[in-house]
């Protein structure tokens, strides 16, 4: 397990350079994982863990998922291996839910290919390797300069994943995993036009929430599923910018017609006590006559 700060650091952050940033507006917390703090005696442990697999379980069955193994032993697996992870970060990222969310989805689904959109510090990446330990990798994202994390077997690129030529891959073993904060409606009909039917995104969010996510990329898979998006365009402001989502928005009807099913994982917050996530799991219709 990762360790802590040293004592004199760790003091001068408290007595001096937090009570300054504080008065400055704002918040100085130690580059440490969400889940460096855990619980340690057994009984705790197994309460937040068989915990964590019944909501999991039923997350899966509701995205048409069947894992083909103790979806318990799977967490616990996820639970001896996330300290070990090479990745600190506190904000921004993926914390202990929305990295146990990826492992068990990339489990069920055993892709022989992941496309990964949007990679940061690279923990998904790591997670995604845990996970599938023979799959190819590709990540891509605009600036791989903050990586803590480099796969050794995965490719890179700073190129958007849509510019890409994937007539070389199999649709049908492959996932493609979007957490790069472009329009998720977008991402949808890009994957459609390349075959692809299994997608998960990270950070979709309805209307009466996406002001709490950092760069909406509206529309969300929320937004294009809702039973009802109204008459009124949907409106919210973040840091002070203002942000719009059209009512008649084409890309939304567009995106819906090619989503065969989805489904929003519970945030497993009320399980573990950890920053909550935001998977939500998507399936596509099948390109008529085979993908490109």
């Amino acid at each position: 397990m990762q360790g802590r700060p040293p004592v004199m650091l760790e003091r001068l952050r408290r007595k001096v350079l937090s009570p300054l940033f504080d008065r400055l507006g704002y918040d100085l917390v130690p580059a440490a994982p969400d889940w460096s703090h855990r619980p340690t005696s057994p009984r705790e442990v197994t309460i937040l863990l068989e915990s964590a697999a019944a909501i999991l379980e039923r997350d899966l069955s509701a995205a048409g998922l069947a894992p083909d193994g103790d979806l318990l032993d799977w967490v616990r697996e996820f639970w001896e291996l996330i300290p070990t992870a090479p990745v600190r970060q506190r904000r921004g990222g993926s914390g202990f839910n929305g990295a146990l969310q990826l492992y068990v989805a990339m489990r069920s689904l055993k892709p022989d290919v992941v496309i990964e959109s949007g990679v940061f510090r690279g923990l998904t990446t790591w997670v995604i390797r845990m996970a599938r330990p023979s799959a190819k990798i590709f990540c891509h994202d605009p600036d791989l300069s903050g990586l803590q994390y480099r796969d050794p077997q995965a490719r890179y690129s700073t190129a958007d994943w849509s510019t890409v030529d994937w007539s070389g891959i199999d649709p049908a073993v492959t996932v493609a995993f979007f957490d790069d904060h472009v329009a998720q409606g977008r991402r949808v009909v890009e994957a459609q036009a390349r075959g692809l039917t299994r997608l998960l995104f990270d950070d979709d969010a309805a209307g009466h929430r996406i002001h709490a996510h950092g760069g909406p990329a509206h529309p969300t898979i929320a937004m294009i599923t809702s039973p009802d998006p109204g008459s009124e365009p949907i409106r919210w402001t973040r840091n002070g910018r203002p942000f719009e989502q059209p009512t008649n928005d084409p890309l939304v009807r567009k995106a819906g017609r090619l989503i065969a099913r989805t489904h929003a994982f519970d945030d497993l917050h009320r399980a573990t006590g950890y920053s909550p996530a935001r998977l939500t799991y998507v399936a596509l219709h099948p390109v008529a006559g085979g993908g490109s």
